[in-house]
Order: structure tokens, then C-alpha cells, then sequence
């Protein structure tokens, strides 16, 4: 009876159809925010490159959503509007309060910035000597012009050949050589005053063109004195005292110059943030070094200079509760793109 039994359900078996395994990606929400070159506004960047490739490896189907602060990206994730949170998120002990993270997936720090003055260096040099020269050209011209036309009056002699001719165009022309030539002190020699009046009018102006060389000398040099301590005074960490820093709230480069009671200037965004510099609102700025570097990379007129401080690690966001199979699959994943060569290279492809 066992084996028509058996043959039976076999038979029965063969008609039933077999459903189709579900192969649909599951839906899964990335809250974002910029950070640039980890995220972008237009949904690039290192991060939305990791969590795709993690996201399509295990048939899930990413959904990002771009979130303009931390606060905000940490309040989605803690309340489930998105099921993690995927940017430059520093792991800290106060949001291990309200999140759980994964393991770190990227190693930064903070570093300062200020406005790059190359260009500025030189404008500000030649704006001194412009200044300078334009103050005095006037009377620069109105002396050499006096001084040339007394010499020739008191020293035109047609029969001296070192001296000046009587007709005005030639020797007038030859009297202005004579002026520049002298105060300037290099004195060629082939025009020479041989009066009294006229060798008075040559000592007179040798010593204003020594004095005016020296002032010309002394504001070239005080320019570049002035030039180099205003432009180098903001080159690490201790400069930042006494000076206006602008950071992004609610974030670690806040927190962390709070604690060393640095004059902060508060902005809302990174776009605010790099505004504040560029138009004079602070004089540096400070925050995580991948941005930073990023926007200088991109934009001369920031430099970022110093060396990286407050050592910060990055990880994925999860909620505390609810999600320990997500993070397991990411920590894994992020741990195997190590092994495999995919984190390299899209580290390669953004940094």
C-alpha cells in the first residue's frame, strides 16, 4: 500500500505548479547628507558608491534621502523614517546614546582652512609700491623738470662739450638725462655742471634722489614684512585663538572648539560655511578634513593648511533597536570590500 501511495503523490506533485522564488530587491531608505566628496547633492560621492555596490550585492533596492544636518539624518534614522544612515557621521559617545553604528568604514580628523592670498600676497605689494610711487610721481616730474631746466639755464655752453647746448630742445633733453642720471647716483659723466649754481642744484638733488631710493627701498621691505606676517599668522591649531573660526553646528569641529573656547562663528551648511571665509566673515574655518580638502582642491582661493587634529572615525548609522541584521550584513560587507579590493578602489576613484 506504501509504494502506490508514494507513486501517487509523486504524480500529484508533477501537476502542482512550483512557485517562482520572489528575486524582487527589498526597498531599504539611506538617509545622506552632503560631505563632499563622501556625498554629494546630486547623490555621488564615496559613500552612495559603497552602499550601492553593498545595496546590489544583497538585492536591495536603495532609496537616498538627502538630509541638510546631522541632527536631522540621526532624528530620521532614530525615529525609522530611513532605515540607516550613510555619510561623513563621526562615532562619538553622545550619539552612541541614541544610535548604534557600524563598524568604521572611513579614518579623518578635523583641519583648518584659510583664505589662499597668493595672488593677493602680490596685489598687496605692488598696491604699496603704486601707492608710494603714485604720491610722489608729481612732485617726482615737477622737481625733475625744475632741476633740468635751471641746470641748462645756469650751464648751457655750446663750446663745452660736456656741457649742455644752448638751443632748448637739445639741451633740455640732455638737462632731464643729466637729473636722472644723477639721482639715481650712477652718473655717466658725459654731462657735468661746472658752475657753483649749478653744482649746488647737483648736490641738492643727489641727496633727494638718495632719499627718495630709500623710501622706495623701505616700503618694498615693510610690505613684505607686513605681507608675510598677516598671511602666515593662522598655520595650526594654537593661531585660532583670538581669532573669528566659522564651523557648522552641531558638529564635532563644534564641539571641539567649544571646548578649547575658540571664537566661533555658527553656519547651517558646508556651502554657508566655505561663504564665511571667502567673503572675510571669519578668518579660518574648521571641520572634516575630507570636505576641506576636497573644496581646496577644487577652489584656489582656499588653502587648507596645519596638520590634521582630533583624530575622528566614520560609520554607518543604524537604529538602536530593530536593525542588528542590517548592521551585521554591512559590517561584513564593508570588511569583505576591504579584503576584495572594491573599497580601494572606490576610494581611488574620489580621493
Amino acid at each position: 500500500m506504501k509504494k502506490p501511495l508514494i507513486l501517487l503523490l509523486i504524480l500529484v506533485a508533477g501537476f502542482v505548479p512550483i512557485a517562482a522564488a520572489d528575486t524582487t530587491p527589498a526597498p531599504i531608505k539611506i538617509a545622506v547628507k552632503e560631505f563632499p566628496p563622501l556625498v554629494f547633492k546630486d547623490f555621488s560621492g564615496f559613500c552612495i558608491d559603497v552602499a550601492t555596490i553593498i545595496c546590489e550585492k544583497n538585492n536591495l533596492d536603495p532609496e537616498f534621502i538627502m538630509y541638510s544636518s546631522v541632527p536631522d539624518l540621526l532624528e530620521a534614522v532614530e525615529s525609522g523614517a530611513c532605515d540607516l544612515g550613510f555619510a561623513g557621521i563621526t562615532i562619538t559617545a553622545e550619539r552612541e546614546k541614541r544610535v548604534d553604528f557600524s563598524q568604521p568604514f572611513f579614518e579623518s580628523g578635523l583641519m583648518i582652512a584659510v583664505r589662499n592670498e597668493t595672488i593677493s600676497q602680490i596685489t598687496s605689494i605692488g598696491s604699496a609700491v603704486f601707492r608710494m610711487i603714485g604720491f610722489s610721481v608729481v612732485l617726482f616730474f615737477v622737481g625733475l623738470t625744475v632741476v633740468a631746466h635751471l641746470v641748462w639755464w645756469i650751464e648751457k655752453d655750446d663750446k663745452d662739450p660736456l656741457g649742455f647746448p644752448a638751443a632748448y630742445a637739445r639741451g633740455i633733453m640732455d638737462a632731464y638725462w643729466w637729473a636722472v642720471v644723477t639721482m639715481s647716483t650712477v652718473g655717466y659723466g658725459d654731462k657735468r655742471p661746472k658752475k657753483i649754481g649749478g653744482r649746488v642744484i647737483a648736490a641738492i638733488w643727489m641727496f633727494i634722489g638718495i632719499i627718495w631710493f630709500a623710501g622706495l627701498t623701505a616700503t618694498l621691505s615693510s610690505a613684505l614684512t607686513v605681507d608675510r606676517i598677516k598671511h602666515g599668522e593662522i598655520a595650526d591649531l594654537p593661531d585660532l585663538y583670538g581669532k573669528k573660526v566659522a564651523v557648522i553646528m552641531d558638529t564635532t569641529s563644534e564641539d571641539f572648539l567649544r571646548y578649547h573656547n575658540v571664537r566661533i562663528v555658527l553656519t547651517s551648511s558646508f556651502d554657508e560655511l566655505l561663504a564665511n571665509l571667502k567673503e572675510g566673515r571669519a578668518d579660518a574655518i574648521v571641520y572634516d578634513a575630507p570636505p576641506l580638502m576636497y573644496a581646496a582642491k577644487l577652489d584656489p582661493t582656499i588653502k587648507v593648511v596645519g596638520r590634521m587634529f582630533a583624530d575622528q572615525r566614520y560609520g554607518i548609522v543604524f537604529p538602536n533597536t530593530g536593525a542588528e541584521a542590517l548592521k551585521e550584513l554591512f559590517d561584513i560587507e564593508i570588511m569583505t570590500s576591504r579584503i576584495n579590493g572594491d573599497y580601494q578602489k572606490i576610494y581611488g576613484k574620489w580621493f
